[in-house]
Parts: C-alpha cells; sequence; structure tokens
C-alpha cells in the first residue's frame, strides 16, 4: 500500500505542475497517457488495499480462528495481484492515442473524437465513480460498523451489563490497546477518505457533463482537488505513529539503525 500511494502521489505532482507549464516527462506518451494510467491505477490499488486492511480485521473479528488460514501473506499478495491485473485492463485506454496534448494550451486533453469523448465522459468517469468512491465509502462504512457492533456485543457479554449503561467512552477504555489503535485507525482512515475523495468525483463528473469552468480554470480546479484527495494516500505514515506504539518503536529504531550505518558504528 505505501508504494502504491507513492507512485499516486507522485503521478499527482508532475499532474499539478504541469498546469504551470513544468513538465516532467518530454513526450505525450509519458505525459497525457502513462501518468494518468499510474495516477488511476495506483488510486484504485490503493484504496481497495485499504478495504482489504478493514475486510481483514472484520474478519478477525468475526472468525478468530478461520483468519490464520485465510488472512495470510500469500493470499495478500494474490489478492493485491488480482487488483493489479484487473485494474490495469480497466485503465487501459488511457493508452489511446486520443489522449494527447492541446497545441494551443499545451494540456492534455481527450476531444479528437466525438465517441472517444462520450466514452470518457458518460462512460468511465461514471464507472470509476462507483468503483473506487462509492463502493469503497459503502463497504468501509459498513465494515467498521459491524466491529463497533462486534466490540459492544463482546463486552456485554464480558461485564454482563446492560446496553444503555454503556457509553462509547467506557466503550474505547474497555478495550485492549491494540483493539483501540485499530478501531482508531480504522475510523480515521475511512472519515479521511469520504472527506477527501468524494469531492473530487463529483466534480469531475458534473464537469465532463456540463462544463461549468472553461479549460484553464477546469485544470487548475481540478488539480486543486486532486491534491486535497492526496491527503488520504500521504497520512498513513503519521496514523501509524499517533495510533500504534509499536509502529513508532519499530521506526525509531529503524532510524537509530540508518544513522548508526551511515556513522560506521555497529548496529544495535
Amino acid at each position: 500500500m505505501t508504494i502504491s500511494n507513492t507512485v499516486h502521489l507522485w503521478s499527482l505532482t508532475t499532474d499539478f505542475i504541469s498546469n504551470f507549464n513544468v513538465n516532467v516527462y518530454r513526450y505525450v506518451f509519458f505525459q497525457c497517457r502513462f501518468n494518468y494510467f499510474l495516477q488511476d491505477i495506483s488510486r484504485a490499488v490503493s484504496i481497495y488495499l485499504a478495504i482489504g486492511t478493514t475486510l481483514d480485521r472484520l474478519f478477525r473479528c468475526e472468525y478468530p480462528i478461520r483468519s490464520r488460514i485465510i488472512c495470510t501473506r500469500t493470499n495478500v499478495a494474490k489478492v493485491t495481484f488480482i487488483c493489479m491485473l484487473i485494474f490495469s485492463i480497466l485503465f487501459s485506454f488511457w493508452f489511446c492515442p486520443l489522449n494527447t496534448l492541446n497545441p494551443l494550451t499545451g494540456t492534455c486533453y481527450n476531444g479528437q473524437s466525438a465517441t472517444y469523448l462520450f466514452f470518457f465522459n458518460h462512460i468511465f468517469l461514471p464507472l470509476r465513480l462507483i468503483l473506487v468512491c462509492i463502493i469503497p465509502v459503502i463497504i468501509m462504512c459498513l465494515a467498521n460498523i459491524r466491529m463497533l457492533y462486534n466490540i459492544r456485543q463482546s463486552r456485554r457479554r464480558v461485564h454482563n451489563v446492560t446496553a444503555h449503561t454503556i457509553s462509547s467512552g467506557l466503550l474505547l477504555r474497555g478495550m485492549t490497546p491494540l483493539d483501540q489503535m485499530l478501531f482508531y485507525m480504522m475510523l480515521t482512515s475511512v472519515g479521511t477518505f469520504i472527506i477527501t475523495q468524494i469531492p473530487f468525483h463529483i466534480y469531475t463528473l458534473v464537469q465532463a457533463n456540463y462544463s461549468i469552468y472553461d479549460a484553464w480554470d477546469n485544470a487548475l480546479i481540478r488539480s486543486f482537488l486532486l491534491i486535497w484527495s492526496s491527503i488520504f494516500f500521504g497520512v498513513g505514515f503519521y496514523f501509524y505513529c499517533l495510533a500504534s506504539p509499536l509502529f513508532r518503536e519499530k521506526f525509531l529504531m529503524m532510524r537509530q539503525r540508518i544513522v548508526n550505518y551511515v556513522k560506521g558504528r555497529p548496529p544495535i
């Protein structure tokens, strides 16, 4: 997920600075085709890996014994490969030669063919909205609601108290440190996803169908919305640092090893 997030942030950065005539890529193929292909596939893979993390946690709560067999590194690798294959095929249209540079503005556009433009605006954009925005929001929200319900039920059985006496504060204090960490991370991840991803996908779909702004204003607004959406892909490290003492401990240990290596000291 970290690799996919990094690739996505790189594609967003190069896309953003291209609006100010700063082109990292010299050729049209990389600027208007390959970069957008990377942008969409890395976004989709990162989001579905986040869904997989949420479902993994839910499955471990629902079926703790079976999860030891199903929730394995090998299965994670298989699911990741399948996601990459499916989305690579789905977004392969970006390599179409109709995605090219506008000779007047110097920006990427796909308006040479009415048929291709219809496909892009009325098929691809709604499909992308459903696949990488609506469906992930629904799945992650339902999964977190189910996990919260399971935790409540577990605490009721353990403490044998009535439902109306269990407040959210007591619920969180009754969790183990690991449960609290995972709960906060899942809750924060879902909230961040909703507020950062929905605006971009809604705007691109509305702009494609109603042309509210001209080409320059649209490119600028789209770029800023992409930067806003990048928050979800860039804050994962900080979520782990804030929520996981184990992660902080390992991170500090790795940092110390790097410092010792640079200074020529023997590793701790």
